[in-house]
């Protein structure tokens, strides 16, 4: 008999599971909002902003960048370099998975993963990734408006009978960051589809651990959107590995652009603002193929290292999407055996021997005209007994005409790393 999920969702989450179309909520509550649907703009508005709480709409702590760019850049590195082909993996997703699973285990080794105090770290990261943004601009030929709004959620789902959840311990915890489900073995995916797609909205699937017995999944979601009014200059023609294509646009002999920009040994680096994102691209040098650049230390050296330099070029438009990739490897080589997973969610005469089973994530990245968009969803499952230098007056033409690698940011932190191998 199928066992209804028991939702327990903070408020944090509750703000932003209205669904697909729905606006993260959770600064944005305030019904006299501009861009309420019951209500008009001022006859004489020219500029009109929606930035309700604006003080509380935070940056990730500059020491949380700093800590986590080295250890998940490294990881995710390690992952993305072993593929020939294209990929997209987020950094995002799989640090809230890490971060969830580590705030209610015990003897976790959180500082192999770059995070501090685990439960400190996740609450940072929630709150500075759960904001909307909107701008509106009334001109005389119509209405401009940009976007720029993220979404993350950590959610434990308990499967089976053997560790169901303490409802003491989580309803303890359910005010704080905390999303939980409790699912027999048999229906524990679909009911984590529907958290994700049902209440939060994500566009792409769930991955799927197989479980074939009881355990425990710890996800991290991540969304973002990041619009540009009016679209970003797009060129036509665009050369990449003899075929054209469409592409942003930046800079010109005569108008260069600004950027920062470092080159390396064997590659080129340079970051572009998107509108409240950017991303950094690391172009492999004409004579150096993509798999002889490390994109680690390639993003390592850029932000060290770059200066401004007057640019001109062009950035191809690309989606890609990856569906459950294979991340245990990252995990468990940190792992030293003496975790207890999930001590802050278990009975206390709960045998706790779970080990880790699988990692697995699943994303989407696009660039385009408009700006960029990703999802990701990362799962970590656990079951009982079973597991496993600057040129300041130089133009230097940047022209993406080749495979690159793409990272988009959000206040320094990467968010999506992509290999474009081929459009």
């Amino acid at each position: 008999m199928k066992r209804s999920p028991i939702f327990l969702l903070s408020a944090l989450c509750l703000a932003s599971c209205a669904g697909p179309a729905s606006s993260l909520s959770v600064f944005s509550s305030d019904s006299s909002s501009p861009l309420s649907s019951d209500s008009s703009l001022p006859i004489n508005a020219k500029y009109v902003y929606n930035l309700p709480k604006a003080d509380k709409v935070q940056k990730l702590p500059s020491e949380l960048v700093n800590a986590l760019r080295g250890p998940v850049m490294d990881d995710i590195a390690n992952a993305i370099e072993k593929v020939e082909g294209n990929i997209v993996l987020s950094p995002a997703s799989y640090l809230l998975s890490v971060a969830g699973l580590a705030s209610v285990s015990s003897a976790f080794p959180a500082a192999s993963f770059g995070l501090n105090d685990a439960k400190a770290n996740l609450k940072d990261m929630l709150e500075a990734w759960n904001f909307e943004y909107n701008y509106r601009r009334e001109t005389d030929y119509g209405t401009e408006e940009d976007r720029c709004a993220f979404e993350a959620v950590v959610a434990h789902q308990s499967v089976g009978d053997a560790y169901r959840f303490d409802p003491k311990k989580r309803d303890a915890l359910v005010g704080d960051y905390i999303s939980t489900i409790e699912s027999s073995v048999a229906n524990y995916h679909e009911d984590a589809e529907h958290l994700f797609h049902d209440l939060l909205g994500y566009t792409i699937p769930v991955p799927d651990p197989q479980l074939s017995q009881d355990g425990v999944c710890t996800y991290g979601g991540f969304k973002m959107k990041d619009c540009v009014p009016g679209g970003l200059w797009t060129k036509n023609d665009a050369k990449f590995l003899l075929k054209s294509v469409s592409a942003h646009r930046f800079g010109s002999i005569n108008y260069p652009e600004p950027l920062p920009y470092y080159k390396g040994e064997n590659y080129e680096a340079f970051r572009m603002r998107v509108n409240h994102t950017s991303m950094v691209i690391v172009l492999p040098s004409s004579t150096s193929s993509i798999d002889q650049v490390s994109v680690a230390s390639a993003y390592a050296e850029f932000n060290d290292k770059s200066a401004s330099a007057l640019t001109m070029g062009y950035v191809p438009y690309f989606h890609l999407r990856s569906e459950e990739k294979d991340l245990t490897a990252l995990v468990g080589s940190k792992l030293t055996g003496q975790e207890r997973f999930y001590d802050a969610l278990l009975p206390e005469d709960t045998l706790n021997d779970l080990s880790l089973a699988n990692v697995l994530q699943t994303s989407d990245f696009e660039f385009n005209r408009d700006g960029v968009s990703g999802e990701s969803i990362t799962v970590l499952a656990v079951v009982g007994s079973a597991a496993p230098e600057e040129q300041e007056h130089e133009v230097i033409t940047l022209n993406v005409d080749r495979p690159f690698y793409a990272i988009a940011e959000k206040d320094g932190f990467p968010l999506f790393v992509n290999r474009v191998n081929s459009l």
